[in-house]
């Protein structure tokens, strides 16, 4: 595929996921009886627009985002009992969560489908070490590494992990052997210096299929996964722990998209399902203008029995919004920068 294909097919994968995002907050709102005054698909001018039970659905020039535009939101209009500042604050926040959860809920979704169509990647052994722990727990190569003392590996990393931390006086390991499951059991693994149980594999990736059951769990399980490791990302980049490498705006995001279209449809449905999730977590993190700086707002007024002043919360978004753009511009630049690394990675 050319470039400028998957740069189009990687712009339209991200506007699905803004849509997905938009339809929560639209869907709430709709059945929570809020007027809707625009939903967009795209963001700038207006390209075709038709008008249904008072609702503008629109496709704008930019398949870059979206947003569904509720009456009444950024301005008190006591006299429309449809205007959002007019609603219940259980009401708003409903529908503030629900863009958020849809990209969660979408996110979980996609990853069903990708582990039901590609299955998933499992630590396989191809290295023994002569008389390790793992030699003399009978470890063969070839063995798939599917429970370590009775918790089930996951996903590829967590094998090491589970290794790692198991009990010091020694611990089972399940592998799949030709199809069949067999317990092992490892002794002499701990290591006092490091305060680590290491067992002398060698591991690499194998693929897997899974019954439906296992692949629902699977699925909740990478969500959950994919959840820490931005939380853990999120926490380094306060104490400055991430390199500029490490970040990407809309042009990076983009450019990986982009690269996993020519690459096949597993890589773009596993960073669909990354992107997803992402987002969802992302948007309620409290952050003026976005999703969870309204929620704050939101609880705010739980708490004190009354809403803030609609002035001073829409300056407080208004400053945030303005921060956001010149991080985006930052990020962007950031992204140009990096964009050989992203293209040759």
């Amino acid at each position: 595929m050319s470039t400028v294909l998957s740069v189009i097919a990687a712009l339209l994968v991200l506007s699905l996921l803004v849509m997905i995002h938009e339809l929560g907050h639209y869907t709430a709102g709709r059945l929570l009886g809020f007027g809707i005054v625009e939903f967009a698909i795209g963001m700038g001018p207006v390209l075709f627009k038709k008008t249904k039970n008072g609702i503008q659905y629109s496709i704008r020039l930019l398949p870059i985002g979206g947003m569904c535009r509720f009456l009444g939101e950024d301005e008190n209009m006591p006299n429309d009992a449809r205007s959002f500042n007019m609603q219940k604050v259980w009401k708003r926040i409903v529908v503030v969560v629900a863009g958020p959860v849809m990209n969660l809920l979408f996110a979980f979704l996609a990853a069903i489908v990708t582990l039901a169509a590609f299955g998933d990647f499992m630590p396989a052994v191809y290295q023994v070490e002569a008389d390790s722990p793992a030699y003399t727990a009978g470890v063969e190569i070839g063995d798939v590494i599917t429970k370590i003392d009775g918790k089930k590996v996951m996903y590829f990393n967590q094998a090491a992990e589970l290794i790692q931390s198991a009990d010091p006086d020694g611990f089972t390991m399940t592998v799949d052997r030709d199809g069949e499951p067999v317990l092992l059991q490892v002794s002499g693994a701990y290591d006092a210096d490091t305060g680590k149980s290491v067992i002398g594999i060698g591991i690499a990736t194998a693929r897997m299929y899974f019954g439906f059951g296992e692949t629902i769990g699977r699925s909740g399980a990478y969500i959950t996964s994919t959840l820490t490791e931005t939380f853990k990302f999120l926490g380094q980049l306060v104490r400055g722990e991430v390199e500029s490498t490490d970040v990407s705006g809309p042009a990076g995001i983009i450019a990986y998209i982009s690269e996993a279209v020519r690459t096949n449809g597993e890589s773009v449905m596993r960073l669909v399902v990354l992107i997803s999730a992402s987002l969802g977590i992302m948007n309620l993190l409290p952050i003026p203008a976005l999703d969870g700086g309204r929620l704050v707002f939101m609880v705010i007024e739980v708490i004190r029995g009354k809403a803030i002043a609609p002035e001073k919360e829409g300056m407080v978004h208004f400053v945030g919004l303005i921060l956001l753009f010149g991080l985006m511009i930052f990020l962007t630049y950031n992204d140009i920068l990096n964009l050989p690394n992203i293209i040759g990675g």
